[in-house]
């Protein structure tokens, strides 16, 4: 499993705050509690942050950067924003590598990111839906994550490389989607062999629902059992981690022992 840490976000208000008021101290503890819990991959979205959104991304990767070499990735729904920031990041980054998140499979947004992350050598996360938004049925999330995988592979990027998100939508208002996001990543593992990676918004499968950490806990092992691979999610919450541990445990993904977490956290050397 690999974790993207979802808590350098500008949506939390001490994110929020330090990024406003340039306190590296908040934003680098955090860091190191996720690290700390196993992330692998630090995104960082600016949120409802005030100033230049390029100069803050800037700022934030480097934070970042100070505390861990882990990747980071750039999160933001703005195409051209990403792209700039992509590019300034990576001339204020030279050796740390990138993950863009994200694009979708509308042409333009394709055409305004695929190459930014080929030029780059950055890695890509492709929403499976176009310009007509969410789709509400399995056959048009896999349509939408074939079309974007074949455009990011003809742009000379690595399946390695490429993540697929079917995103997920709230339990409380979409009851069925949590099935289709699973058949589809059923489906679209078999694009290519090895395939691309599968990855998932995990908390917004509980928002503003009751007892959301059972409901991302239960869904995360699911979704393993489907062919999910990575998860922006917090590194920090124990037990969410422990079940993903688990469920690769069970799948055979990792060797068993009776000290299969220890083992796991050596190998992650936290």
């Amino acid at each position: 499993m690999i974790i993207f840490s979802e808590r350098i976000n500008g949506m939390y208000r001490d994110v929020r705050k330090a990024i406003n008021e340039k306190e590296k101290s908040v934003v680098q503890r955090l860091v190191k509690e996720q690290v700390a819990g196993g992330a692998d991959i630090m995104d960082i979205n600016l949120g409802p942050t005030k100033g230049d959104p390029v100069e803050n991304f800037v700022w934030l990767a480097q934070t970042v950067h100070e505390v861990t070499d882990k990747p980071i990735s750039l999160d933001s729904a703005k195409p051209k924003l990403l792209a700039e920031a992509v590019a300034k990041v990576h001339q204020a980054l030279p050796g740390t590598k990138l993950v863009i998140n994200s694009s979708t499979a509308a042409a333009d947004c394709m055409a305004t990111l695929v190459p930014v992350a080929a030029e780059h050598g950055a890695s890509i996360i492709g929403l499976t839906m176009d310009q007509e938004g969410v789709p509400g049925n399995v056959e048009r999330r896999v349509e939408c994550g074939a079309t974007f995988f074949m455009t990011a592979m003809e742009a000379g990027i690595l399946p390695e490389d490429i993540y697929l998100d079917p995103i997920i939508l709230p339990v409380n208002v979409a009851q069925k989607q949590p099935w289709a996001v699973m058949e589809a990543i059923r489906q679209l593992a078999i694009l290519s062999d090895p395939p691309p990676h599968f990855i998932l918004g995990l908390s917004n499968v509980s928002q503003k629902c009751l007892m959301r950490e059972l409901i991302n806990r239960t869904y995360l092992v699911m979704t393993i059992t489907a062919g999910l691979d990575a998860a922006i999610m917090d590194a920090a919450d124990k037990e969410l981690v422990e079940a993903a541990i688990s469920a690769e445990i069970l799948l055979e993904k990792h060797l068993y022992s009776d000290d299969y977490i220890k083992a796991w956290k050596m190998q992650k050397g936290v």
